[in-house]
């Protein structure tokens, strides 16, 4: 998610990654917050929030879903929540008993704590409630409540038994963490989730789960190193754990190292029913849609094949299934075929969600019957060792001097220097999470670190 303030200072914007506007912040004259307005990836409205003089909610206040329907009503008075009305579920028919139970148990909450809960837990349960039926701003506003309280309660001799038992406990916490983490990715905010997912492993580090999901994170971010070194980690405690087995195969086949993508897919796929049981998304790079592409570089392609189709059976509108045949029958030189599935997987937006570029070029060799031609591949600045400790190394970098800065993941400058031989001195650094920028006049660049 970006930022961006107009002339006047008075509206501030900021943006999902496909440009659409996800938050719009309005202040007063007197450049006190005035409203708040969110937005749904597909544009549409989500919540609007009125504010006081002093900055406090105020008035009724409102949440619409993708339909433009008037979903829920909050009564703030000058920052205290007095009422809340629920006008529809947030959920379709299929999650209609899950949001009932979950809107039931919010009502409960409310009602034991006068709308406005103070003890730690509370702030908690109501957090991951709120984040539960979409209430995005205000789950994170407890979430956040909850984690400055976490920070004082062992500094406050008047703070409960539970909340300090609860403080002490390295599953709630990373708990806390995480849930956070996965807040601020749905908002796309994606160093703010790397960041507490950090502290989340930071809380809990046996806990495999949170691993993973890191893991998974920097995969799809293409931190490749990174989640390399995150789902080996996991691997290494659990080795039949299907899900990282999975993530390292296609880790790998994005790397071009075939026989250990399929080495790793070998674990993970006699676990595709309680994968596919346990997967609340599955589909896009499934098991199958990934195994079919390794079984044609590693020279099986009517199996490739199979499995491809396969996929399509499970999910007919799967456009990275569709892109993986079309690369085969390409490659077959079945122009005709591959040129269908490429158009479809175009009609289905196949670029913007998997963040790929390579549909066009798909499409233009085969629609135009002609070979795919090998990209020439421009090895890409990187950073070693990755994670670090003492110091890092810049690779494929033009420049050998270079000024650089870290920033934490709320982008707070937090150390900065020069290089003369690439060779950056981390020692200083804290550990967690940093985001690492190096400047140069014609070729600056950024890089995620984490330090231990």
């Amino acid at each position: 998610m970006t930022a961006q303030t107009n002339n006047t200072n008075r509206l501030k914007r900021y943006y999902y990654k496909d440009s659409v506007v996800s938050v719009e912040i309005w202040s007063g004259k007197d450049k006190k917050l005035d409203s708040l307005k969110t937005y749904y990836s597909n544009g549409k409205l989500n919540e609007v929030f009125y504010y006081d003089e002093k900055g406090f909610k105020n008035s009724n206040c409102y949440q619409l879903n993708k339909e433009g329907e008037k979903q829920v009503t909050w009564n703030f008075l000058h920052g205290k929540l007095i009422s809340r009305t629920d006008h529809k579920l947030p959920f379709n028919k299929v999650n209609e008993e899950n949001a009932k139970n979950q809107l039931q148990y919010l009502t409960e909450l409310n009602q034991k704590t006068n709308y406005n809960p103070t003890a730690i837990y509370d702030l908690y349960r109501r957090g991951s409630l709120r984040a539960g039926l979409g209430n995005t701003t205000l789950a994170l506003e407890d979430l956040k409540k909850a984690e400055n309280y976490l920070n004082k309660i062992s500094k406050n001799k008047n703070s409960s038994k539970l909340d300090k038992a609860l403080a002490s406990r390295e599953k709630f916490k990373s708990n806390l963490y995480d849930l956070m983490a996965n807040v601020y990715l749905d908002l796309e905010m994606e160093n703010h989730a790397i960041g507490y997912f950090y502290k989340a492993m930071a809380s809990a580090p046996n806990d495999m789960r949170i691993l993973y999901n890191f893991a998974s994170l920097l995969r799809v971010k293409k931190s490749t190193d990174l989640a390399q070194y995150y789902l080996e980690k996991v691997i290494a405690t659990m080795p039949e754990h299907g899900f990282a087995r999975w993530s390292l195969s296609i880790l790998y086949s994005d790397k071009g190292e075939y026989q250990k993508a399929m080495e790793n897919m070998s674990v993970a796929f006699p676990r595709e029913k309680n994968i596919i049981a346990r997967s609340t998304d599955y589909g896009g790079r499934d098991l199958r849609t990934t195994r079919g592409f390794l079984y044609h570089k590693l020279g099986e392609s009517e199996k490739g094949i199979q499995d491809l189709k396969e996929a399509l059976e499970m999910d007919k509108n799967n456009s990275y299934a569709m892109k993986n045949l079309g690369i085969i029958y390409l490659e077959q030189q079945k122009y005709d075929e591959a040129c269908k599935l490429f158009e479809k997987a175009r009609e289905l937006k196949y670029s913007l969600v998997f963040d790929e570029k390579d549909l066009d070029g798909l499409l233009e060799s085969a629609c135009n019957k002609a070979r795919l031609k090998e990209a020439i591949i421009i090895p890409k600045p990187f950073v070693f060792p990755n994670p670090a400790t003492t110091s890092i190394t810049i690779g494929n970098y033009d420049f050998k001097n270079f000024d650089f800065e870290f920033f934490d993941f709320e982008s707070n400058s937090i150390l900065k220097g020069k290089s003369s031989n690439t060779t950056i001195d981390v020692r200083s650094l804290m550990s967690g999470f940093y985001i690492l920028k190096i400047y140069n006049t014609d070729s600056p660049q950024t890089f995620k670190i984490i330090k231990e």
